[in-house]
């Protein structure tokens, strides 16, 4: 293998149900994705929908992705893993996305 970069995105969903977070590659292709229903977790959105966009960059050279999300009190974590190491994690705070 060699080094690639991979591109996570974390973005509130079409009608602001819930929360996608995607990984591309190079080629603007998706390799793996995570979705999560606010519905899931007893929350709605109450933003404005402006503020619900993350963007990070990692360079790696690894065969397999994992894209993992967490839940605690306050937010949403999300975890790129390649071969199992982290390579990203990118947190999304309840109070700053608005949901409630």
């Amino acid at each position: 293998m060699s080094m690639e970069t991979f591109r996570l995105e974390v973005h509130e969903s079409d009608g602001s149900t819930g929360i996608d977070a995607d990984v591309y590659d190079r080629d603007n292709l998706i390799r793996t994705s995570a979705r999560v229903a606010y519905d899931d977790h007893g929350l709605e959105s109450v933003g404005d929908g402006t503020q619900s966009r993350i963007v990070r960059e990692t360079t790696a050279d690894v065969t397999t992705l994992d894209l993992q999300y967490e839940r605690d009190d306050a937010g949403f974590a999300f975890r790129l893993l390649g071969d199992r190491d982290e390579l990203l994690s990118v947190r999304v705070e309840d109070e700053t996305w608005g949901l409630e």
